[in-house]
């Protein structure tokens, strides 16, 4: 019996014809896209439609980093359309850092039509990493500074050294008389 039913139970959901919008975007190494703080990249996607019938889709991204190359309000799908292109120019900020960037596909709701139709939203989220350019040199001022401050103090500690070490030779003043290796040199 339950063998029977299971069989039903398969037949039912293969019986049902599911499609949906779908996107391919480009890929990216941990889901981050690193650029030379700075510069710009093209990065795109991919909209498809498996279905039998015209899709109209709506795209909100996040215009802090990205800008969209012949940006449209609806993008309209043809049926059985794969691989309409959508170009984002991507720019890294002047400050390195990792930041969130994200867009958003929706379908639009056809003007004609009833029913309760399910409209489909997809949501993608990368990182972008802005770096410094290996390329170049960059001076660090402050490990410029923490050294010089650090030569400066072990040149005063070398010449307090210095001071004492001539104090304690040899040649030393005791009473008026200058000794150089234990023999008066002169009295006052």
């Amino acid at each position: 019996m339950r063998c029977i039913i299971f069989l039903l139970f398969i037949l039912v959901i293969a019986s049902f014809k599911v499609n949906a919008i779908s996107i391919v975007s480009d890929y990216l190494v941990n889901d981050t896209l690193e650029l030379i703080r700075g510069t710009s990249k093209i990065y795109s996607i991919r909209l498809q439609n498996p279905t039998e019938d015209e899709v109209g889709i709506k795209l909100d991204y996040d215009a802090t980093f990205m800008k969209v190359i012949d940006y449209k309000e609806v993008y309209t799908l043809a049926p059985k359309e794969i691989g309409r292109s959508i170009l984002f120019n991507i720019t890294a900020p002047k400050e390195p850092g990792l930041y969130r960037v994200s867009y958003t596909v929706s379908e639009v709701e056809p003007s004609g039509g009833g029913g309760l139709p399910i409209r489909l939203k997809i949501n993608r989220n990368f990182n972008l990493r802005a770096i410094k350019d290996p390329n170049k040199f960059y001076i660090n001022y402050f490990l410029v500074g923490y050294i010089l401050v650090l030569a400066i103090a072990v040149f005063a500690l070398f010449k307090k050294m210095t001071r004492k070490s001539a104090a304690t030779k040899k040649d030393v003043r005791k009473a008026g008389r200058v000794y150089v290796k234990n023999k008066v040199i002169s009295k006052k």
